[in-house]
């Protein structure tokens, strides 16, 4: 039995090994090459999707720009858009943060970058997309459906008791009044004239009284926004990296940083898998990231013993 057990115990011995060999090497491979090879770091946040909640895109971004080693921020954008308040939210924390910290911020757009995302990118420092991805939307709208009409079909009948004029405002059981309509049209007015104002005053080219000409709610392909001023270059990634080094001046390579995962057991020693994230990053794991800090500590100890 003994035997059975030894047999057993240096099998799954050689089975760690296997797995965490290949990653080992990979490590202390990318450890040798920052020391001997200049890398910029950049900070990578991408924004998928609708944006209606801008907390983990807020820490995300606060964290790049406090974080010394990061060079320049890259926004990638696949956005249609979302709610105004969380647009609003993380523009203006980025603005912030990029007064506080001097890091350029280049936006790449590879797809579609409209309405709410349109407001976050504008912040950018300089702002790049294909030239037929989908950019533009830009305004404000409320939704009201209104089922009064569906329910009376069937002999029903619904009324509210309620203080105050508008306190009923968006019931989809209850018609709504002129002057709730009103109230609801200065809002959308306020809220478009706080968009448009801080697209203009993000980039200047854009002036606020031909607002109808690019913020009237059209979509534009990546050439036309260009042409409007929406945009600054047309491109790829490397169009991208060479616009990072132009604002953050750097002659080496530039290694791309993503914001961190919560991990799985399994992922302890695999990394998670996202495709968002380079698959060169060695930085996916635990595992990994105390090889890391395992090399740099041999590394430094090294140069101080031999200068």
């Amino acid at each position: 039995m003994s035997l059975i057990s030894s047999i057993l115990k240096n099998m799954l011995m050689l089975l760690v090994i296997i797995q965490l060999a290949p990653m080992f090497v990979k490590t202390v491979k990318h450890v040798y090459y920052s020391f001997t090879e200049p890398q910029m770091r950049v900070g990578v946040v991408t924004i998928k999707e609708s944006l209606f909640d801008s907390t983990a895109y807020v820490r995300q971004c606060k964290n790049f720009f406090e974080d010394k080693e990061i060079k320049a921020l890259l926004l990638r954008i696949d956005c249609i858009g979302g709610s105004a308040g969380a647009a609003q939210a993380l523009f203006n924390e980025i603005k912030e943060l990029k007064k506080i910290h001097l890091k350029p911020v280049v936006v790449w757009i590879q797809n579609i970058c409209t309405s709410g995302g349109y407001y976050v990118a504008c912040i950018g420092d300089h702002l790049i997309t294909t030239p037929s991805a989908c950019i533009g939307s830009i305004g404000v709208y409320i939704q009201q459906p209104k089922f009064k009409q569906f329910i009376e079909q069937f002999k029903a009948s619904y009324s509210v008791i309620s203080a105050g004029e508008y306190k009923t405002i968006n019931n989809p059981l209850l018609d709504t009044t002129t002057a709730q309509k009103n109230l609801l049209q200065d809002m959308v007015d306020d809220t478009y004239e706080q968009f448009i104002q801080d697209v203009t005053e993000s980039r200047p080219q854009l002036k606020i009284n031909a607002a109808t000409t690019w913020a009237n709610g059209k979509l534009f392909t990546g050439r036309q926004a260009l042409a409007l001023g929406l945009v600054d270059e047309l491109g790829s990634q490397i169009t991208v990296e060479r616009a990072i080094k132009q604002k953050a001046p750097f002659e080496g390579d530039i290694e791309w940083v993503f914001p961190h995962k919560k991990t799985g057991l399994l992922q302890l020693f695999t990394g998670p898998k996202d495709d968002d994230e380079d698959t060169n990053n060695s930085e996916h794991s635990y595992i990994s990231s105390a090889i890391t800090s395992m090399c740099n500590y041999v590394y430094t100890k090294a140069l101080t013993l031999t200068t």
